[in-house]
């Protein structure tokens, strides 16, 4: 890959050119190098007798080594996904009900943690507690008092949640640690532009999606789950492809789960999303998503300055290091004209997002200082 700067990344992202969009935490583009991929192998399948078979059975091996790069984890400890709302079922299902009596969440977190564990209150009894938070910001003393009064077994939190707030992985780490409670992060709103490291952080499970970050295909995503971890969660969903399985002999039956991620994967997996996701992946290794997080910063830094010139706005983001991310919600003064403000953007050709009744801004890798300046201009008339 001759990438060697943002400028050149823009280039693989016609979207770019043809409007300013800045919702990178909604969904992302695909570059001409993943559409080029998707259509190679779409042309093959196409005219010729290409072997899907083989093909599915190669590309899972080569993206869990890339993915266990991205994450610092082993590719051993990679479950190929649908989701993140699969992988984070993954866990869900599989924790014995001995083991998981009470879990915690924020009050603020994306419906895909939330609904996940509210099903195992209906079906097993787990009891569900939420810690509060303000506007996405969730304090640690909250954590910590909920973790305490309420006997929490595991803890689920996203990395960077959806309205922006970025979560100090290593205190709650900590604080897990010190009551022995289990850590599961939704990382969806993170990978591919926050960087992320599953050993430092000490995380019991991780879950991811493509569609947001990751530039990939929808219906692809991928799980970490240590080995500590594959000896007590079950695999829930059983096929041919979790079992050490003989593929001459289909009659004879054995329950031989895989000893790797595997075990806890679907039958047959997305073969084009596999394709799209590791295109970006290589994308964000090249590059380095150290590097990309930088210029996601420095882009929203351009934006809060220009932002404090405007009487009519104010940013709802914690500014500060350890609580800042690739995300940041602001408001006009008047909270109830964020709505209209968000649609008349559209109509000029520019894509931010409203959440919870605020305005949000998500660049990427393919964004530049222009589509700073143009968003502000237009924000400027309001």
């Amino acid at each position: 890959m001759n990438i060697n700067s943002f400028e050149e990344a823009r280039k693989m992202f016609p979207m770019a050119e043809s409007c300013v969009y800045l919702d990178s935490a909604h969904y992302s583009p695909y570059s001409t190098e993943t559409r080029n991929r998707l259509v190679k192998f779409i042309d093959k399948f196409t005219n010729t007798n290409y072997n899907l078979s083989i093909f599915n059975n190669e590309i899972p091996e080569r993206l869990k080594e890339k993915l266990s790069k991205l994450i610092n984890s082993e590719p051993d400890d990679i479950i190929i996904t649908s989701s993140a709302t699969h992988g984070l079922n993954i866990f869900a299902n599989g924790i014995p009900s001995n083991l998981c009596h009470n879990v915690a969440y924020a009050d603020s977190e994306f419906p895909a943690i939330v609904y996940s564990w509210m099903n195992q209150e209906k079906l097993r009894g787990i009891k569900n507690h939420l810690i509060p938070s303000e506007n996405g910001k969730i304090n640690l003393k909250d954590v910590e008092e909920v973790l305490i009064n309420n006997k929490i077994d595991v803890l689920t939190i996203s990395s960077v949640e959806f309205l922006g707030y970025k979560n100090d992985l290593l205190a709650l780490r900590e604080l897990t640690g010190k009551y022995n409670i289990m850590l599961v992060v939704d990382a969806i709103q993170s990978i591919g532009a926050v960087p992320m490291d599953v050993k430092k952080y000490g995380l019991d499970f991780l879950a991811a999606g493509s569609q947001k970050w990751m530039m990939s295909p929808a219906g692809i995503g991928f799980a970490y789950i240590p080995e500590r971890m594959r000896k007590l969660i079950n695999p829930s969903y059983v096929s041919t492809k979790n079992v050490n399985y003989d593929f001459a002999n289909f009659l004879d039956y054995k329950l031989d789960l895989r000893n790797d991620g595997s075990a806890y994967e679907n039958s047959t997996p997305n073969t084009l999303g596999m394709i799209g996701l590791e295109s970006s992946v290589e994308l964000f290794l090249h590059l380095g998503v150290e590097n990309i997080y930088k210029h996601i910063i420095s882009l929203l830094d351009i934006f809060v300055e220009g932002l404090s010139s405007l009487p009519n706005f104010f940013i709802e983001s914690d500014l500060s290091k350890e609580h800042r991310s690739n995300i940041l919600i602001f408001s006009h003064n008047d909270k109830s004209r964020n709505s209209k403000i968000q649609s008349e953007l559209e109509k000029q050709n520019i894509f931010i997002a409203i959440r919870e009744g605020y305005l949000r801004v998500s660049p990427h890798l393919f964004n530049n200082t222009e589509d700073i300046t143009k968003l502000l201009f237009a924000l400027n008339k309001h």
